[in-house]
């Protein structure tokens, strides 16, 4: 979402794409080889690699507790080969118990990595990760908010197939690509001070290392997204519709942790926005329900293993709105009114609720209650 805080910059033609015929795209599930769609994170597939031209990478890592409260760190670099990249991190909290909410947004200008490329350190933000791989040390040191987290994976981490999708062709002559690595269930705590209030987290996380590899409202008219987590289930989906110059295609990556074992990747998922109502505010079409499923196979530990059908339903009632972001309003003013004129103006709605999960295996079903992070943006209507 926050490669929108620092982007927006290009002529009428690459906003819009206007007068360009429909392009062809390689889907993530399309790189995968050998019909799983599960493929393990390489030792290279976390480092930060700073792509030149027009490109946005940005790490973030979420936190929700047993109690409901809510946390995201997030430190992005920009690069649109004009001007110096863009350094800022974005910060949620949100605890309901002390009615505790703020979001911040804050720019940087250094940007310091490590010799093996997977440690950053910025003016006010760190993340350290050790040797193995298998930890996260987050710290964010500023004069509006404190944090300290880590994070340590839960079995293991995956990237769909190559873990790109490339629009504008193939890997040889894509004109860009999308890029996600996740580590589905992590244990997670530290601390959010908020206003000289320490608060103390523990529960569980998810990461994400994405790269955006061209201007983001060439890539995508909207994106959803799904983070739910339980004492025994960790949900995960993310999903965003391609632009018309590229087809209007559905990419969704999904994946399901139960008991401890990552065992489930799919793409075979869908997100439907139900009963939905007029937001006056945006005049956007703003859901009350929205029914999440997820269809795939277990990941095979071997070549002689037989995989069953997994099998995902959850409807989420959102009511619990946590944050409505206006995009626009983090940027200059003279670009802003450029952007008005030509794309839908852009919107981060996030929500965070009470769910439950039906989830099959095999002939195996299991219910699970927890907390569903979402997060809709609409970015453009081309």
């Amino acid at each position: 979402m926050s490669s929108w805080f620092s982007q927006i910059q290009s002529t009428v033609s690459n906003v819009t794409g206007l007068g360009a015929t429909v392009e062809s795209i390689q889907t993530v599930a399309e790189t995968v080889k050998d019909g799983q769609y599960y493929t393990a994170l390489d030792e290279h597939d976390l480092d930060w690699t700073l792509a030149s031209g027009s490109s946005t990478e940005n790490q973030v890592f979420y936190i929700t507790t047993p109690s409901g409260a809510f946390g995201f760190v997030q430190l992005i670099h920009s690069n649109i080969g004009i001007w110096n990249p863009t350094i800022s991190f974005t910060c949620r909290f949100y605890e309901p118990e002390s009615q505790t909410s703020v979001f911040k947004n804050i720019n940087m200008s250094k940007f310091e990595l490590s010799k093996d490329k997977r440690s950053v350190k910025t003016d006010y933000f760190s993340i350290q990760l050790d040797e193995a791989q298998e930890k996260y040390k987050i710290n964010i040191t500023h004069p509006e908010i404190v944090v300290s987290l880590d994070f340590k994976r839960v079995d293991k981490g995956f990237k769909v197939g190559e873990g790109k999708t490339y629009l504008g062709g193939d890997k040889s002559s894509a004109a860009g690509f999308v890029s996600h690595k996740f580590w589905p269930r992590c244990e997670a705590s530290g601390t959010f001070i908020v206003d000289q209030k320490i608060h103390e987290v523990k529960g569980d996380g998810m990461f994400i290392h994405a790269i955006q590899g061209m201007q983001p409202q060439l890539i995508a008219s909207n994106w959803n997204f799904a983070n739910f987590h339980s004492k025994e289930a960790s949900i995960g989906m993310m999903q965003f519709q391609t632009t018309k110059q590229y087809g209007s295609v559905n990419i969704n990556q999904g994946s399901v942790v139960l008991n401890g074992k990552l065992v489930c990747v799919s793409v075979d998922n869908a997100v439907e926005l139900m009963n939905k109502k007029l937001d006056v505010d945006t005049n956007y079409e703003i859901p009350e329900e929205i029914k999440l499923t997820w269809k795939g196979k277990t990941i095979k530990t071997d070549e002689e293993e037989e995989t069953k059908d997994v099998s995902i339903v959850m409807i989420v009632q959102v009511k619990n709105l946590i944050d409505k972001i206006d995009v626009l309003s983090e940027i200059p003013y003279f670009l802003r009114k450029i952007v008005q004129s030509l794309i839908v103006k852009p919107y981060i709605y996030q929500w965070l609720d009470k769910a439950t999960a039906e989830i099959s295996i095999g002939d195996e079903k299991t219910v699970v209650e927890g907390y569903c992070f979402q997060e809709l943006v609409f970015v453009s209507e081309f």
